[in-house]
């Protein structure tokens, strides 16, 4: 599945490489592809094996906001 996450609170190049780092652990994700100036995260995933808010959860303990 493909889902787009809105995230603020991303500005720098070290902000993407901490979420894409982290969430590429999960073995349930497939790709994962952070767009600051948009302050997007598109995520490929397989949702029988991690759920969007899994995702989301992940992102917030990271210390952003996902919408």
């Amino acid at each position: 599945m493909l889902k787009l996450i809105s995230v603020s609170g991303m500005i720098t190049e070290n902000c993407r490489d901490i979420i894409m780092k982290r969430l590429e652990e999960e073995d349930a994700v497939q790709t994962v592809d952070v767009r600051l100036p948009k302050s997007l995260v598109e995520v490929v995933f397989d949702e029988n094996n991690i759920s969007l808010e899994d995702i989301k959860k992940i992102i917030h303990e990271l210390g952003y906001d996902p919408m």
